[in-house]
Formats: structure tokens, C-alpha cells, sequence
């Protein structure tokens, strides 16, 4: 049986555009499951982005702490090594004096072990 010619591309026609209409799901899905992809490394670039910003404070707070704490203990041993001289050296002059107490210097001997008599 003969058909013609219009019915052929009637036929024809519709199965182009079901293929069309297929074609524009397919596309879609992938767009939308590109988005997806695009969105997911997005949030991933801004996550590690934020940590290793809130390292580098961290770091930068850790180093003040040192320093700061180095410092401390700088001015530290500084002031006692102030305070020992100041104690060493008591006289303003810069002479040692002598203490002072009751007795000659060349007072009674002093009392120590002699282990090689």
C-alpha cells in the first residue's frame, strides 16, 4: 500500500521533535547536574578558602603570643640581672662595702671542715 507523501512527514515530524524534546530533557539534566557540580566546588573552594584563612590568623596569633612571650621573658631575666647587680653592688659609688657588725675583721676563725690535715 502506497502511503503519501503527507502522511510520511507527518510521521516523520513527530518523531523529530519526540527526539527535540528528548534532546532539550537531556541538555537540561545535564546543566542542572552541572550546576550542581559548579555550586558543590564552589562551596568547597569558599570551605578551604575560609580554613586556611582562619590558619593563617591563627598562625600570625600564635607568633605574637611568642614573641610577646619571648619578650616577657627577655624583660624578665633583664630585671633579675638588675635586681642581682643592684644587690651585689649596693653602694652608690661603685665600692663593695663591707658588713657591717660587731668585731675586727681578723675576729674569731671561722669554723670549716679540713678534710686533708
Amino acid at each position: 500500500m502506497v502511503q503519501p507523501i503527507s502522511l510520511l512527514m507527518a510521521h516523520f515530524n513527530v518523531e523529530h521533535s519526540a527526539q527535540m524534546s528528548r534532546d532539550a530533557i537531556a541538555a537540561a539534566q545535564q546543566t542542572a547536574q552541572g550546576q550542581e557540580v559548579v555550586q558543590e566546588s564552589v562551596r568547597r573552594t569558599q570551605r578551604v578558602q575560609a580554613s586556611l584563612a582562619a590558619a593563617e590568623v591563627r598562625k600570625v596569633r600564635r607568633r605574637d603570643e611568642d614573641e610577646d612571650g619571648g619578650r616577657r621573658r627577655d624583660q624578665e631575666r633583664e630585671e633579675q640581672k638588675n635586681s642581682f647587680r643592684a644587690s651585689e653592688h649596693p653602694g652608690d659609688d661603685g665600692e663593695v662595702r663591707e658588713p657591717k657588725g660587731e668585731g675586727s675583721p681578723e675576729g674569731p676563725p671561722k669554723k670549716s671542715f679540713d678534710f686533708y690535715a
